[in-house]
């Protein structure tokens, strides 16, 4: 009886790379490569020490208007025709400077003839008097009546009294004469001429817009109780375009603006900006609430709306690593790269700098500095 047999003339060709595959692995767990693969890999953090502080200031700016000590819309007295303008939009004028005149013509034909009128009561009021001094010298010797000595000096009252009244006349043609010319009442600047040459304006009509551009002041609306807590003297930041420069209090209004609820303040001008040019009047405003600084990079959103930091704790497993706890914060204020957060926060901790999309909770981490992870990123 023959029994059948089995061909192991390619068995060792199969069972070889099986048994060189398994030394090559048992080997490689040998060397330091493997050693290191089998180390556990922690991420470093960059981590910044907590300060606490009782507050933060709110910087907020109040819009205002640079406005002239003086200003006004200068017009004649008296109705007339414009004559002449002096000055034009733009020009420079002193206190007293004649700027425009209106045409006088019947009001020096009206002085001419008042002085012409005056002369003719003078020369009556002196014959009048002569004639009543011989009346009286008569009436003493008993050779003139009583009654002519009461009309020779009813004559000469009456003379004096139409002499009083065209004196009276030609003072009042004298105002109304200067009057016609019109002059700056103080040292500034035409903002707007507002009639040509030959137009009849009425008394009052806006001839020229003056400006005193040496003497500015910035005026603003600020909410009551923070107007109320300036003083007088205190110097307060303001921005005019975009320079900046201390200011002034010189004065805060009695009484709030029924439209905007406000109270309206003045201050110095820091030296630049023209009339009607924005300033903005900057104040920080303290707010009290216990919190801290940190970087907007040192918080992440959480569940439904809420923002949290990692705080790097020591749970004294391994002194050299940190384990992350995630703690609710608020935000309650943010300027230039900055938050100032409140909530699970307290004073010296240390939490996560940067970088908390590579983190999580519960996660540890080796500290480190900035250096240290610029380093690390230039590693190949």
């Amino acid at each position: 009886m023959r029994f059948p047999t089995r061909d192991y003339r390619h068995f060792g060709h199969g069972l070889l790379p099986l048994l060189l595959a398994g030394a090559v692995t048992l080997l490689s767990g040998c060397t330091p490569e493997g050693q290191a693969q089998a180390t556990p890999y922690h991420h470093k953090a960059e981590l910044l020490t907590v300060q606490m502080q009782a507050g933060y200031a709110v910087t907020r700016e109040y819009a205002g208007e640079v406005q002239a000590t003086q200003a006004t819309r200068l017009g004649f007295e008296r109705a007339g025709q414009v004559s002449s303008l002096a000055v034009d939009e733009g020009a420079r004028v002193e206190a007293g400077q004649v700027l425009a005149t209106l045409d006088t013509r019947l009001l020096d034909a009206e002085r001419d003839e008042l002085q012409a009128r005056a002369e003719e009561l003078r020369a009556e009021l002196d014959l009048a008097e002569r004639n009543e001094s011989r009346v009286a010298r008569l009436r003493t010797d008993q050779l003139a009546s009583e009654r002519e000595l009461d009309e020779a000096a009813s004559r000469s009252a009456l003379l004096r009294a139409s002499l009083k009244r065209v004196q009276a006349d030609l003072e009042s043609n004298r105002v109304r004469l200067a009057q016609s010319s019109l002059k700056a009442p103080f040292a500034a600047r035409v903002a707007s001429r507002d009639v040509d040459s030959g137009t009849v304006v009425d008394a009052g009509t806006a001839i020229f817009t003056l400006v005193q551009d040496d003497g500015l002041e910035i005026r603003a609306g600020l909410p009551a109780d923070l107007a109320e807590s300036l003083q007088p003297g205190q110097a307060i930041r303001a921005r005019v375009g975009q320079a900046a420069a201390d200011v002034t209090v010189l004065a805060v209004g009695p009484r709030v603006d029924a439209v905007t609820r406000t109270r309206p303040v003045r201050f110095t001008s820091p030296g630049n900006g023209y009339p009607g040019e924005i300033a903005y009047i900057v104040i920080d405003e303290p707010v009290d609430a216990e919190g801290a600084w940190l970087p907007d990079t040192a918080i992440t959103e959480g569940a439904r709306g809420t923002w949290i930091i990692y705080a790097a704790v020591d749970d004294g497993t391994d002194p050299s690593l940190l384990t992350l706890e995630a703690r609710s914060v608020s935000i309650r204020h943010a300027a230039a790269g900055q938050v100032y957060v409140t909530g699970a926060i307290e004073d010296d901790a240390r939490v996560v700098a940067a970088g908390l999309h590579r983190l999580a909770p519960g996660q540890k981490v080796l500290a480190a500095t900035p250096e240290e992870l610029a380093d690390a990123r230039q590693d190949p």
